[in-house]
């Protein structure tokens, strides 16, 4: 019988078990793996990659963990996701292959169609029997029982889409470049037939050590998947007319010096993608809000108050003084006192008085999260109501680093939804 079987990384990695080496500022670099099967002091590799692996993939295991074999013992198998150059123009193909344990030769005998997206489960030892589950854009998810010889399906859910309208509304995802020449995507949201409505920026921004990891880190969208909005999901705004805007918003820097540059890459990403949307007449650019949550209310205000592009802002349990989180923040390590500068130019606390447009803040009473202490919120209201700028902030006792009462929720849709309306549709 086989004693065991296991993946190899290459030395370089520093890691075993692990197809990459983790670099800070991004995904995982490529290196080199395998994955091979010993027997009696005996091995036969199933699986080599060198470089990024396009097709990454795992053994398929039992339920009690142990790795499943076929009824004679001579192979086993591999589900994987199939990915690509562009995911925005080919969707992930997720895979299963009989490996046999001989040879190492591979039979993928089941793949995803291109058109949908389908995850499969093996059923039985032969992997005859499938349990399936398919979804696309407009196909809400739903799980079938699957016989692979004689082609049969037999439906085992019948879920139901609660929201047909935010289905059908148009989805957009958007490659943009932005002056220093870097290019990422925004996803936008409209309603179906309108012209330049006005919107709501959602933003988080993420930092990248470089453009090949940004790029790398958006292999895993998928166009085929079905959107589920939950009840804290922006799009339901298209109920009212805004379009929701969600750029990525990338930091590309040296991790040492991520955050030197910050401000210049959040206008210059902003900037670029209003300019983009605008002549695509995707919005009016002139009815602009910003929102944003933890990371992205820091950088909604920084918005507000080092661009002229937003009449509105919603930012939730942010920070607003970088003098709060003293010893680093994100993924920048530097200490205050060795990047004074920079903890103090991306605090919009101190450039408070430039703020244009109207911001609302909310902000759990009891977060807990360590950079984001309600004190923040509280004092970035005070010094805009000392300054008359059109500010307002909503405290939710119990709640933590993000509202999950059902009576917090509504409050929140019923304040968002008339500020909003106040100052962009008025």
């Amino acid at each position: 019988a086989w004693r065991r079987l296991e993946p190899l990384v290459h030395p370089a990695a520093g890691r075993r078990g692990a197809g990459a080496a983790q670099r800070p500022g991004g995904p995982a670099a490529p290196t080199a793996s395998k994955l091979i099967a010993v027997r009696d002091g005996k091995s036969v590799t199933l699986k080599e990659t060198r470089g990024e692996d396009r097709e990454p993939s795992s053994l398929v295991s039992e339920t009690t963990g142990d790795v499943r074999l076929s009824p004679d013992g001579g192979s086993a198998y591999l589900s994987g996701t199939q990915s690509h150059e562009d995911p925005t123009k080919d969707a992930p193909r997720p895979f299963l292959e009989r490996v046999s344990l001989t040879d190492g030769k591979r039979d993928r005998f089941w793949q995803s169609s291109a058109q949908k997206y389908e995850t499969a489960t093996i059923l039985d030892d032969a992997a005859t029997k499938l349990l399936l589950t398919r979804q696309s854009p407009v196909e809400v998810p739903q799980t079938y029982a699957v016989d692979l010889t004689t082609k049969a399906e037999k439906a085992l859910t019948q879920n139901r889409d609660f929201a047909p309208d935010l289905t059908l509304a148009r989805r957009e995802t958007i490659t943009v470049t932005r002056a220093d020449g870097i290019k990422f995507q925004v996803k936008v949201t409209s309603p179906r037939d309108a012209n330049r409505p006005p919107a709501l920026f959602w933003i988080y921004p993420s930092e990248f050590e470089t453009q090949d990891f940004y790029n790398r880190s958006k292999r895993g969208f998928n166009k085929n998947g079905f959107t589920q909005v939950g009840g804290s999901n922006k799009a339901a705004l298209v109920r009212l007319g805004y379009a929701v805007v969600e750029p990525d918003v990338p930091v590309v820097a040296a991790r040492e010096r991520m955050n030197d540059s910050y401000v210049p890459q959040l206008r210059n990403s902003l900037s670029a993608v209003i300019d983009e949307l605008d002549r695509r007449n995707l919005i009016d650019r002139s009815r602009l809000a910003c929102g944003g949550h933890s990371y992205g209310a820091f950088s909604t205000a920084n918005a507000m108050v080092h661009t002229p592009f937003f009449k509105a802002g919603i930012a939730g349990d942010g920070n607003y003084l970088r003098a709060l989180t003293p010893f680093g923040f994100q993924s920048d390590p530097r200490q205050m006192w060795e990047a004074r500068e920079m903890y103090l130019g991306v605090s919009p606390l101190l450039y408070a008085d430039q703020l244009t447009g109207a911001l609302l803040m909310y902000h759990g009473m009891d977060d807990q999260n360590m950079g984001t202490a309600p004190i923040n919120s509280e004092r970035m209201f005070t010094a805009l109501e000392a300054l008359g700028k059109p500010a307002e902030l909503v405290m939710y006792p119990y709640e933590d680093h993000g509202q999950i009462a059902k009576e917090t929720v509504l409050d929140q849709w019923a304040r968002f939804t008339a500020w909003l309306d106040k100052y962009l549709k008025a």
